[in-house]
């Protein structure tokens, strides 16, 4: 279902001067898609132009298109280090003069070379160490529903914290998982743990929420 409506949005795109490149991104492109996901796609414009973000049903299937110049493809690239994921992860379907090889080869660049900056380290640190003290709290005061509270709304930030101190860009949440492979320096069966973390029951996600913050803390500096 998915390649007939992709080489029929290809199709289509053939006929307009001002798209130069399609990239497929998301699940999709990645091949780890679940039945009925949508189609994320990215197109790339000539110089100068510009066309605002749409969304549409074809098929049965949602289909979300984004629109840039290489300039601002370039510059979004720069600003934000999480746009290397779509690049890297995605399948290109349409790409006569290379602005997306070219774009991946810069996506590639800026994921090898990418440093986590201090000040974010040290954000990440401190909303650690806060997060801690206080699931620690509430556990000395038997109240494990702030516990289990304080450990899920921190969850994002326990996975940046394991990104950062690999020095990687942190991937999108929909990519995490497909992008674990990527972080040489891990708790020992990260996978294990974090399936426990966002599947386990309360108190044993308030335990490894703990020993993945301390282990954080403890490799961050």
């Amino acid at each position: 279902m998915y390649e007939a409506l992709l080489q029929e949005i290809v199709d289509e795109a053939r006929k307009q001067q001002d798209i130069i490149g399609i990239l497929l991104t998301g699940s999709v492109a990645r091949g780890d898609a679940l039945p009925g996901t949508d189609l994320d796609l990215r197109f790339i414009l000539t110089p100068g132009t510009s066309r605002n973000f749409q969304s549409e049903l074809r098929q049965g299937i949602q289909i979300e298109q984004g629109y840039a110049d290489v300039a601002l493809a370039q510059s979004k690239l720069a600003a934000n280090p999480m746009e290397v994921y779509p690049y890297l992860d995605g399948r290109i379907l349409f790409d006569p003069v290379d602005v997306l090889q070219q774009l991946r080869e810069q996506a590639r660049e800026r994921f090898e070379t990418y440093r986590t900056p201090e000040q974010e380290r040290h954000e990440i640190a401190h909303n650690f160490q806060s997060a801690l003290l206080k699931m620690n709290v509430a556990l000395q005061s038997d109240d494990l529903l702030k516990a289990a509270f304080v450990a899920s709304t921190t969850s994002w930030i326990t996975l940046v914290g394991l990104w950062a101190v690999n020095d990687k860009p942190m991937p999108p949440n929909s990519s995490v998982w497909a992008h674990l492979k990527d972080l040489s320096l891990t708790p020992p069966d990260v996978e294990t743990l974090l399936k426990h973390y966002f599947c386990g029951e309360a108190r044993q996600r308030v335990e490894i929420a703990i020993n993945l913050t301390e282990w954080v803390l403890a490799h961050l500096s």
